[in-house]
C-alpha cells in the first residue's frame, strides 16, 4: 500500500488555512487505497509525524521527524502548505533534495507564481490584460524612490486601489484603500509580511472569476466560478473565519466568456510550467477580462473553491485527492 505524507502547517502567514485544509484531507482521504501519513511543518523549523491531527497543539520531541529520514516513512507527498515556504518552492526544493516525489508545481513554477510581481512581469510579456499596478520594492527602491513611486500612484491610479505583499495569500495582509491618506498604512501592512508591495488599480463594479486547472500534460479546465461581492473586498477573517464568503458555481457567463476565460487559464497554466493542480483568478469590468493572479496549492476548506470548481466538473472530493497523488512528480 501507497505510503502518502500530507504536510501541512509550515513557517508562513497560513498556518490556520492549511490546518483546515489538511483536516478535509483527513477527512475525505481513500484509506482504502493508500496509507496516510501526517507530517506537520512546526513554526519552530522542524517537521513532526503525528498520530493525529489534533497534535498539532503540541508535538512531541519524539515526533520530530528529520529530512533525512522522510523517505523511510513515505513514498509520496501530498502538500497543503499554503503560503510562504510551503507554497513558493522552498518546501518543494527540499523533497526534490531526498528523491520524493510530491503533488502541485516544481520548485521554479512554485516561486514564479508566489511572487505576484514576477508573475506579473511574465504575463505582461504575453501580452495577457492585467489592471494597472505599481510595485514598491524595499530592498531595492530608496525611501526617495519610493516616494516617487506614491506620488505616481496618487496621479495615475483612481481610488480604490488595492496594496497587498508581492508574496502571500489567502488576502493576508491586503488592503482596501478608499481614501488617499490609508495609502501609507495599508504599504505599511503589506510590508510587514513582504519587502514587496503590489498596488493595484481597483475595478469598478468587478466579477471575480476562478478556474480550476488539473494535470500535468493533460489538462482539465473546470467551468469558471463566481465569488459574489455581497460583501466589498474578501479579506481573510471574512473568508476563513467569519465564512461569509459566497461562491457562484458555474458563474453566470456567456459561452464566448466561458471559453476565453478557460482557454486563458490553460495559456497562463502552461506559461508558468505548472504541474498537478492550480486556480487561476479573474476580474471582468463591463466585460473586459483581466488576469488577477495564480494559485499553485489553492485551499481545500469547506468553503474553498477549487475543490468545488472539480467537484462541479464530475469528481468526488476523494476522487480528487486520488487524482493529484497520481500526478505527483
Amino acid at each position: 500500500m501507497r505510503r502518502v505524507a500530507l504536510f501541512f502547517g509550515g513557517l508562513g502567514n497560513e498556518v490556520e488555512v492549511s490546518i483546515i485544509s489538511a483536516q478535509n484531507i483527513v477527512n475525505n482521504f481513500d484509506y482504502q487505497r493508500q496509507r496516510l501519513i501526517l507530517i506537520y511543518w512546526h513554526k519552530d523549523g522542524s517537521f513532526y509525524k503525528l498520530n493525529k491531527i489534533e497534535q498539532v497543539q503540541s508535538p512531541q520531541a519524539k515526533q520530530r521527524l528529520d529530512v533525512s529520514a522522510f523517505k523511510k516513512y513515505f513514498d509520496v507527498a501530498l502538500l497543503m502548505t499554503h503560503g510562504r515556504y510551503g507554497e513558493d518552492g522552498v518546501l518543494q526544493g527540499v523533497l526534490e533534495s531526498q528523491q520524493i516525489p510530491y503533488s502541485g508545481c516544481g520548485v521554479l513554477s512554485s516561486a514564479l507564481c508566489m511572487d505576484k510581481a514576477v508573475f506579473k512581469l511574465l504575463m505582461a510579456g504575453q501580452n495577457i490584460s492585467q489592471v494597472p499596478y505599481f510595485l514598491l520594492d524595499f530592498r531595492r527602491n530608496s525611501p526617495k524612490e519610493r516616494d516617487l513611486i506614491v506620488n505616481k500612484i496618487k496621479k495615475q491610479l483612481s481610488l480604490p486601489v488595492f496594496v497587498k505583499p508581492a508574496n502571500s495569500g489567502s488576502s493576508v495582509g491586503i488592503t482596501k484603500v478608499d481614501k488617499w491618506n490609508k495609502l501609507l498604512s495599508a504599504i505599511k501592512l503589506a510590508r510587514q509580511h513582504d519587502s514587496k508591495v503590489l498596488i493595484e488599480q481597483g475595478v469598478k463594479n468587478v466579477r471575480e472569476i476562478e478556474v480550476a486547472v488539473l494535470g500535468n500534460e493533460k489538462l482539465v479546465v473546470s467551468a469558471p466560478g463566481e465569488l459574489g461581492l455581497n460583501q466589498a473586498f474578501y479579506d481573510y477573517d471574512e473568508k476563513y473565519k467569519k465564512g461569509r464568503m459566497e461562491m457562484i458555481i458555474p458563474a453566470c457567463l456567456s459561452k464566448q466568456q466561458i471559453l476565453k476565460i478557460q482557454s486563458l487559464a490553460k495559456q497562463v497554466y502552461v506559461l508558468a510550467d505548472c504541474r498537478g493542480f492550480a486556480r487561476v483568478d479573474f476580474f471582468i469590468e463591463n466585460n473586459k477580462i483581466y488576469l488577477n493572479e495564480i494559485n499553485t496549492l489553492p485551499g481545500f476548506t469547506d468553503i474553498s473553491m477549487y475543490p468545488q470548481l472539480m467537484m462541479n466538473s464530475g469528481y468526488s472530493y476523494t476522487g480528487l485527492i486520488n487524482k493529484l497523488i497520481d500526478l505527483a512528480v
